[in-house]
């Protein structure tokens, strides 16, 4: 049986949870003797995609490159990745969609990871949905939202949310019912544990995320400055996705006179990330809304007490003592 694993971007700023479930679902596939063929739009640095996700793709997959016309991500992109996917349903029996977060009629599993759909209702209640503000871009979505909601055949398909916080958002915006797959955690951070967890545990308290403005990584500044009194150091680390973001963050950190208190890295590699979870105390998510939160598993696989926001996914494997509603009680 061929199946096909639809997900366009495979460069280094993109790398994350979304990707960390593909390579899984993908490795897993050719594990148990299915023929894989992967739609991506630009050539995969297996190289880089290993020192970044630890873990490479299998090399016993077909990969299909098709560079993109259109800017990633743009809302005019939702329509040529539903054509690209059209094309690739004639080279496969099963279609996985683990990237678009919208509900294509030519795919027979889609993985959620935070959904797009019928997104006027959720535009106040979601940041990424937020940001497409202007009513050009509201009218573009309409065809397909018309089409989804009158056309779109949910019960013939799977449906998969990253998190209970997905699926209720699936239902409340569609209707559908989606069922609950958590994304994977390298068993490589539990194997960590025993190599770089083992010793004294310093006051380090890490955050790690995208170096990017929706992550809200100006907010750890903040935190660190409440704690200035404390023998507590922190660190971010980030893959680097925005150099404005990361100059205004470190303009934050200077600001609070905490040069000494923070350091934040960029593209570090995996083996150094599990070095540093194995020696910190605290893990610190930022105060953004994670559908499920895959570095905060991480950082639990590795020994760190979690502390995450109110809202989202994470609340779902966290315990409840480390949730935080606002930057004092996450300081506290």
């Amino acid at each position: 049986m061929i199946v096909g694993i639809f997900h366009p971007p495979i460069r280094l700023e993109s790398f994350g949870g979304s990707l960390a479930v593909t390579v899984s679902i993908v490795n897993s596939l050719v594990e148990n003797g299915y023929n894989v063929i992967l739609f991506v739009r630009d050539k995969i640095n297996q190289q880089k995609l290993s020192n970044v996700m630890g873990e490479a793709l299998s090399n016993r997959i077909m990969v299909v490159v098709k560079p993109s016309i259109l800017k990633s991500r743009s809302i005019i992109n939702l329509y040529e990745n539903a054509f690209k996917l059209l094309a690739f349903r004639l080279k496969c029996e099963i279609i996985i969609d683990t990237y678009s977060n919208y509900i294509f009629p030519w795919t027979d599993v889609c993985y959620i990871h935070f959904p797009y759909i019928n997104n006027f209702r959720f535009k106040q209640k979601f940041p990424y949905l937020a940001k497409r503000e202007g009513i050009v871009n509201d009218i573009i979505n309409l065809p397909y939202i018309f089409f989804e909601k009158n056309f779109e055949k949910y019960e013939q398909k799977l449906l998969l949310a990253n998190s209970e916080f997905t699926s209720k958002a699936i239902k409340e915006s569609i209707g559908a019912d989606a069922k609950i797959l958590y994304p994977p955690v390298s068993t490589s951070f539990l194997e960590a544990l025993n190599i770089y967890g083992k010793g004294q545990r310093e006051n380090l308290v890490v955050t790690v995320g995208r170096i990017a403005a929706d992550k809200r990584l100006e907010a750890i500044p903040v935190i660190a400055n409440l704690l200035r009194e404390k023998n507590v150091q922190f660190v971010i680390i980030g893959l680097l996705h925005n150099k404005e973001t990361l100059k205004k963050l470190n303009a934050e950190i200077e600001k609070f006179g905490l040069i000494e208190k923070i350091k934040v890295l960029t593209n570090v590699p995996r083996e150094e990330l599990k070095k540093i979870l194995g020696k910190a105390k605290v893990y610190l998510h930022p105060p953004t809304i994670e559908h499920f939160g895959i570095s905060i598993a991480e950082a639990m696989a590795l020994g760190c007490i979690p502390v995450v926001y109110h809202i989202g996914g994470a609340k779902e494997y966290t315990p409840k003592d480390f949730v935080y509603k606002n930057l004092q009680e996450a300081a506290e």
